[in-house]
């Protein structure tokens, strides 16, 4: 695919897919639709429609897209803008976290499953997450700090949700479920990867004055990471937990 950061994450998830002729999906939380861009470049000719929805059209600009796709604004904490038994595959990624009532979210998605239907969630645990370097102190507080600071946009903020989410579907009884774990690594930090990436967004923290991370630390944060890279020490870790079910 043509994002190389989420190469590995596309063919694990792209496995685990079961799409037959004609196939009508939909990404919950679709942000610029890059996962919807790869299934149609993964499934050629197998899929009729492809929708994405997100709270705001934001993550829609500046991206070339076509039949089949389409995207909608759409807040998925509510009752969802779809007929029942409207499409053979749901899929989602990071935003489970954000919806209060995840229960409800997993009867909608049931709803609008077709008859042996598949749903794939794809989430990480955010306090999970690991970066090496040398102050230890420093980096956890500034991955909790952003694991656990709720965002103004959220509905709400869960940093357990990847471990939680086969516990939300299996305790309904409306899916057939599994879960597997899909751990990304990465030995440089550099633009374009997961922990480059994560560490610029860390720094809302300071920059909307949530007293989580101080400018200063935020700063020495990133001094510590650049060092790590510098003395050959670096690491990212970032555990995607995917859930995998199919409608009963």
């Amino acid at each position: 695919m043509s994002n190389i950061k989420y190469s590995s994450l596309y063919k694990t998830i792209f496995e685990l897919m079961e799409l037959p002729d004609n196939a009508v999906i939909a990404d919950l939380g679709c942000r610029d639709a890059s996962f919807l861009l790869g299934f149609e470049q993964a499934f050629p000719n197998k899929i009729k429609s492809a929708i994405g929805v997100d709270i705001s059209d934001r993550g829609f600009k500046n991206i070339e897209y076509k039949n089949p796709i389409e995207l909608k604004v759409m807040n998925c904490a509510g009752k969802l803008e779809f007929d029942d038994n409207s499409f053979n595959f749901v899929f989602s990624k990071d935003m489970f976290e954000c919806v209060s009532d995840k229960e409800f979210l997993v009867s909608e998605i049931y709803r609008i499953l077709k008859p042996n239907g598949i749903v794939i969630c794809v989430n990480c645990d955010w306090d999970g997450i690991a970066y090496n370097g040398e102050n230890k102190e420093l980096i956890t507080k500034a991955i909790h700090a952003y694991a656990e600071t709720k965002q103004p946009w959220m509905d709400d903020l869960d940093s357990w949700i990847g471990r939680r989410m086969y516990g939300f579907f299996s305790k309904s009884k409306l899916f057939e479920s599994c879960v597997s774990v899909h751990n990304v690594i990465e030995t440089e930090y550099k633009v374009g990867t997961f922990g480059y990436d994560l560490s610029l967004d860390i720094a809302w923290l300071h920059e909307e004055n949530t007293g989580a991370l101080t400018r200063e630390e935020y700063d020495q944060f990133i001094a510590c990471l650049q060092s790590a890279q510098k003395e050959g020490s670096y690491i990212f870790s970032k555990p995607y937990y995917i859930y995998k079910g199919i409608k009963k």
